[in-house]
């Protein structure tokens, strides 16, 4: 496992996925010194492909008999790690959820397409690509649970560190790298203080630049 999880990280850093060392701005609006820029490898298929070889060696001893992923991030990865495990691949999908509702940001995820009924009765792997708060992998499972299948794992190429198996309601969560990243508040950001510019290419550093220089 060590070997794999080091040959995963060098794809992972020299496809420019991990970055680290710089200043980034999230969502939340706290600053931190790393990001994740995983869209960069969906068009790589043999780096896709490397990781997923790596991830079906940990989890072929698991007796699983279909893989989920959700979408969009985790469809991807999930369906290349099917196919080293010579498994059929499903994914789930956001709820289309009608009047009122519609202003939900994150339905709920759920099997469509007629994917209920290939998961029902069978061992499900759960992949990811990259787990941060674990919602995604969280909400698979539940689907997969409602649709009478059961949750072996779930697994991802890379994990933020910061839930694990029982956060995402799963027996055991398998992972390829850990990324660790430290971030503040605006207010007490590190970064900020030593005057290390921020990046404005990934997270939403450009949009707090711009805000900045308007006040």
């Amino acid at each position: 496992m060590q070997n794999l999880s080091v040959a995963a990280e060098k794809i992972l850093r020299e496809s420019n996925t991990l970055l680290d060392g710089q200043h980034f701005v999230y969502i939340s609006g706290d600053h931190g010194a790393g990001w994740v820029n995983k869209d960069v490898l969906i068009p790589d298929t043999k780096k896709i492909s490397e990781l997923a070889q790596m991830l079906a060696q940990v989890v072929n001893e698991l007796q699983i008999e279909i893989v989920c992923g959700p979408a969009i991030g985790g469809l991807v990865i999930s369906q290349w790690t099917a196919h080293h495990l010579g498994l059929p691949s499903v994914f789930t999908e956001h709820q289309d959820l009608p009047g009122e509702n519609l202003r939900e940001i994150r339905p709920p995820f759920i099997l469509k397409r007629g994917f209920d009924k290939l998961v029902t009765g069978k061992k499900v792997l759960i992949v990811d690509d990259i787990v941060n708060t674990g919602h995604s992998i969280r909400e698979t499972a539940n689907a997969v649970r409602a649709c009478g299948g059961e949750v072996v794992a779930a697994a991802a190429y890379c994990t933020r560190g910061n839930t694990d198996a029982a956060g995402m309601g799963v027996p055991q969560f398998i992972y390829l790298v850990e990324f660790t990243i430290p971030f503040w508040s605006v207010e007490s950001c590190a970064l900020c203080k030593s005057g290390v510019p921020v990046n404005i290419e990934f997270a939403h550093g450009r949009e707090f630049v711009e805000r900045k220089t308007r006040t």
